[in-house]
């Protein structure tokens, strides 16, 4: 959870959808950083809205799907080059190659290795989950965020589009960011389970934030940087992973009392998509500046 001092929560006003012939129309009403009353509204297509890609990441049923394809790779191997044993043991699947050649037994061996994370890498990828390595080093498998950013932007391009037509003509990029954002923060928040060991429980993708009016930290996070790519595709971004907490950092033009992080040369300007605090783009909650400066964070660059 955040932790804000000083600062106002965010409030939703009203949030309304009906069904009209094969599309869902939306109504958000809020309150920006300023405390005024914003409102927009747009439609989506049902056959979007109905689709989907995210499910509960279950172990037993990751290790199977390797363990069928390990067997498939373990059949392409000359039983005159060597043989292979597969056996599962507990969480693992260990695998022996016998040979009456070294150099063969540790070619095979290296193969069955690269099989072994080949078919856990495509069982990933046909789940949209994605391998993830904590600032502690802690290795994990979470939804694959930069997945879902890509594949939303189009979808989104409405909201988007809604949410730039109520800025004056010539607005900066930070108008647009802001009121995103303010409108992100007030989509009511669920808390994040334990990035580490949810296994993706709780996660909802971007258009289901907004069909169901509801995120954590990841899912609101995910939704504010597929908006902005909408409108702005070249702005650098990065997911800024904090421990059960989630940020978004952007390469925009800052001021010095602004709250930004370094990576690899380059200032990232931060923001605070969860909510429920009224924090405009350059500030952050007292609990993630606490954790940035601690190192306690990791990044995942969005392309």
């Amino acid at each position: 959870m955040l932790n804000v001092h000083l600062c106002s929560f965010a409030q939703q006003v009203s949030f309304n959808k009906s069904k009209q012939n094969n599309e869902m129309y939306f109504n958000y009403t809020w309150s920006d950083h300023q405390d005024q009353t914003r409102d927009i509204s747009f439609a989506l297509p049902l056959r979007q809205l109905n689709k989907q890609n995210h499910k509960k990441f279950i172990p037993d049923l990751a290790q199977q799907y390797v363990y069928i394809e390990l067997h498939k790779a373990a059949r392409k191997i000359d039983p005159r080059e060597a043989r292979v044993q597969i056996q599962h043991r507990g969480q693992d699947i260990l695998i022996q190659v016998t040979s009456r050649s070294d150099n063969l037994r540790d070619k095979w061996q290296r193969s069955m290795s690269q099989s072994q994370d080949k078919a856990l890498d495509q069982y990933l990828k046909d789940n949209y989950y994605s391998h993830f390595r904590s600032h502690l080093g802690q290795e994990a498998v979470k939804p694959d965020h930069l997945r879902y950013i890509l594949e939303n932007t189009a979808a989104l391009l409405p909201i988007a589009q809604a949410v730039y037509d109520k800025l004056p003509s010539n607005s900066e990029t930070r108008a647009y960011v802001n009121l995103v954002l303010s409108w992100v923060q007030s989509i009511p928040y669920n808390e994040l389970k334990n990035r580490i060991t949810s296994n993706g429980a709780g996660y909802l993708p971007p258009l289901s934030v907004v069909a169901n009016n509801q995120g954590d930290c990841d899912s609101k996070t995910v939704l504010m940087a597929s908006l902005i790519r909408s409108l702005i595709p070249d702005v650098k971004m990065t997911m800024v992973y904090l421990p059960n907490h989630a940020l978004l950092g952007i390469v925009l033009p800052f001021r010095t009392n602004e709250q930004t992080i370094e990576i690899d040369g380059m200032d990232y300007l931060l923001m605070e998509p969860t909510g429920p605090a009224k924090i405009p783009l350059g500030e952050i909650a007292n609990s993630s500046a606490r954790d940035i400066a601690g190192n306690m964070y990791s990044l995942e660059p969005i392309l």
